[in-house]
């Protein structure tokens, strides 16, 4: 009975009719997740490889880990374009540049001579003034008044001398005879003496009041330009403590330089085959105005080790003034140099560097050594040899042995050509 009213399991248990229904409808609703899941699966699956644009199943597969992608083709990289110029010897001038100072061969500070009060100033302050023109005048009548006191110190010192002498005299005949003693003459004779120093104080006396009279006239001592003042008629001056004017020459003008030892002696050797120039410079390095060395000082400064040199400057525009600083390339001649476009150069490491093309196209990587500048192009010193081609564009995408084709020797003479005008046109400046 129990048999036939449940179903044997492999355990022996017996089992319901309803247990047998709840595990059927279990296995379905399991098949049911099962396929839904794929679906999804599936879904997803189909979108992710749309999303990654497509992709083959090679390149499926490539993704796989544990797979590895076929060796694809490598893409030809482009030849690069450039243009190359030879590195050129060149003849430039052999020059350096200085900071100079601009100084006055005429400078002078005119201090009261006299003290008084100021009376007139028949100048404009800054203006231009003559050698000789009146500049301050200042009260005379004190130095006046003084003047005709040693005057008449001196008349009388003069009478007293002629009373002196007419005694020596008397008494000296006297003296011959005996009827005046030794003593007596000798006392005389010191009076005289006593009387000419007397007249002699009178007349410096004289000579000193005339000259205050001088110096109560303040003049211009050369041509110039007078600075601004502050003195003023009315204002009480001190003798030389009171500071009226400067007067300054401005045409010619010096500009003065404080040369190394080494050139200084490339100076010297100079000076003595042909007259030296030195060039003005303006903010931008352009000459504005030529100079010629004619002083050089007879020392170095032990504390700079440098030595002063002076060039003589027109200045008619009056364009430089004293304590004017410039810069100022001293031109000592010509010499052949290595030059290349300053603009082929690069910078490795604190090294300078080029890029030289050979005949194959090839490019190699050269350090060098620079000099100076000369317009556009630098000098080269050493690890270069004339007629090697620079590259002078695309420097950003060039490194060792890099093959890049060279422009057309015609592009590069115009460019050459262009370079050329524009140097000339340089100099000319």
């Amino acid at each position: 009975m129990a048999a036939k009213a449940g179903h044997a399991t492999r355990s022996g248990l017996a089992c319901s009719p309803s247990c047998s229904t709840r595990g059927v409808s279990g296995v379905r609703r399991g098949v049911k997740i099962g396929l839904v899941g794929g679906g999804l699966a599936l879904a997803l699956a189909g979108g992710g490889w749309y999303v990654a644009g497509k992709p083959s199943p090679s390149a499926i597969l490539a993704m796989l880990p544990g797979t590895k992608a076929p060796a694809q083709p490598d893409e030809a990289e482009p030849t690069i374009t450039v243009t190359a110029v030879p590195a050129h010897r060149q003849s430039v001038p052999i020059s350096f540049v200085y900071t100079g100072t601009i100084i006055s061969q005429q400078d002078a500070a005119l201090q009261a001579r006299v003290t008084g009060d100021v009376t007139a100033r028949p100048f404009e302050p800054g203006s231009h003034v003559k050698k000789g023109q009146l500049l301050f005048r200042i009260d005379k009548r004190p130095f006046e008044v003084a003047l005709a006191q040693a005057k008449a110190q001196e008349a009388q010192a003069k009478a007293q001398l002629q009373f002196a002498q007419a005694e020596v005299d008397r008494t000296d005949s006297l003296a011959d005879k005996g009827y005046a003693s030794e003593q007596r003459l000798q006392q005389l004779q010191s009076n005289a003496a006593s009387a000419a120093a007397q007249v002699q104080g009178a007349e410096a006396s004289i000579a000193r009041q005339n000259l205050n009279l001088d110096y109560a006239e303040v003049n211009a001592p050369f041509d110039g330009r007078a600075s601004l003042s502050i003195v003023n008629p009315g204002d009480l001056v001190i003798e030389n403590q009171t500071q009226l004017v400067t007067v300054v020459q401005l045409d010619p003008i010096d500009v003065q330089m404080a040369l190394s030892s080494e050139d200084s002696e490339a100076l010297r050797e100079a000076m003595q085959k042909a007259p030296v120039f030195v060039e003005v410079l303006d903010e931008s390095g352009k000459p504005i105005r030529k100079a010629k060395v004619y002083q050089l000082d007879n020392r170095f400064d032990p504390r700079t080790a440098r030595r002063l040199v002076r060039a003589l400057l027109p200045n008619e525009d009056e364009r430089f003034l004293p304590g004017q600083f410039v810069r100022a390339r001293v031109t000592l001649g010509t010499e052949d140099k290595l030059l290349v476009p300053t603009i082929a150069l690069s910078a490795r490491l604190a090294q300078q560097i080029v890029y030289v093309v050979d005949d194959q196209g090839v490019v190699r990587q050269k350090p060098v050594t620079t000099g100076d500048s000369f317009g556009d192009d630098t000098a080269i010193i050493a690890g270069l040899k004339e007629g090697e081609r620079i590259v002078t564009d695309h420097l950003q995408d060039m490194r060792q042995d890099l093959k890049v084709e060279v422009r057309a020797p015609q592009d590069e003479n115009q460019g050459m050509k262009a370079d050329e005008t524009g140097s000339a046109r340089r100099d000319s400046q």
